[in-house]
């Protein structure tokens, strides 16, 4: 078999960790980069960077040559349908073999948010490729939590809009250890799988586990979605992202992402990685360096 892999939106959080996992397998990785700066990072995990864009379609074409499993990330924009789309086309065009698309929760073409309905759209284009495929669809990242790391070092509480829901978080390293399994294996073609953590969370369990990492009482505050919407934009941030993020908000609170899978154990042959996990060897760790988490 072609041992060679291309991974789209590899300098993300889901892409280096999968960098990481790839660098340990005899495959040749090569990563779509559109700086000088990410093309350093990528090179240092091991991967041939390649310069080029989703706009750009003879650097795409270029990018699949040799290729046989494509990783297929993008980040949450309005144009990233029309994105991916380019990418898959150059794929076919190219002969690739098998793609693996790191997708989003619960993707429908009637879903509660624009994101939903633009993933929708590429799992139903790349279904119908012809293409080898699987494709994984993320619960709510435990990552997330990053967003709450200044609040936290100033006022020990954190604030989103998910009210008391329970949610499936996940690792956004079991994700990408998912992808890399699917990479390696065609065991788990034709598959898509929802991809959750091992227990279904609230906020408020956060704020519990948080508390004795962290030495001092940790408080969630919950607010509304529109309040998660208004303060994104009152940031500057992107209007459409503040739209997301509210509509997420909406539907996480309804109950939407209550549900625990079996897709990590299926994949990787392990439990998911629990929230204290994530706390103790992410989350005190990388906030520590951006942040101080301020005295008990």
């Amino acid at each position: 078999m072609n041992k060679r892999i291309l991974v789209t939106g590899a300098n993300g959080t889901i892409g280096l960790h999968l960098l990481r996992e790839l660098k340990q397998t005899p495959w040749h990785v090569r990563a779509l980069v559109r700086s000088a700066e990410n093309a350093r990072l990528v090179s240092s995990l091991g991967a041939e960077a390649v310069r080029g864009d989703f706009s750009d379609l003879p650097s795409l074409s270029e990018a699949m040559a040799g290729i046989d499993t494509l990783v297929l990330i993008t980040s949450a924009n309005p144009q990233a349908a029309q994105q991916a789309s380019a990418v898959l086309h150059a794929a076919l065009e190219s002969g690739v073999r098998k793609v693996v698309r790191v997708s989003a929760i619960k993707a429908g073409a009637t879903g509660p948010t624009a994101n939903t309905v633009l993933h929708a759209a590429t799992e139903d284009e790349l279904v119908r490729s012809g293409m080898e495929y699987a494709i994984l669809r993320p619960n709510l990242f435990m990552q997330n939590m990053f967003l709450a790391t200044q609040t936290i070092a100033e006022h020990s509480s954190f604030f989103f809009g998910m009210g008391d829901a329970r949610m499936g978080m996940v690792d956004t390293r079991d994700v990408a250890e998912c992808a890399a399994k699917c990479v390696l294996s065609d065991h788990f073609n034709g598959n898509i799988y929802e991809v959750t953590g091992a227990k279904s969370l609230s906020y408020f369990d956060v704020a519990s586990a948080l508390s004795p990492e962290l030495k001092r009482t940790i408080t969630y505050v919950p607010v509304m979605p529109q309040d998660v919407y208004d303060g994104i934009v009152g940031a500057g941030w992107d209007e459409w992202i503040a739209g997301i993020s509210r509509d997420y908000a909406q539907a996480y609170r309804s109950g939407w992402g209550d549900f625990t899978t079996d897709a990590v154990s299926t994949i990787c042959g392990r439990p998911p990685r629990s929230i204290k996990t994530f706390i103790c060897e992410v989350f005190c760790a990388k906030a520590a360096l951006s942040v101080s988490i301020g005295p008990p």
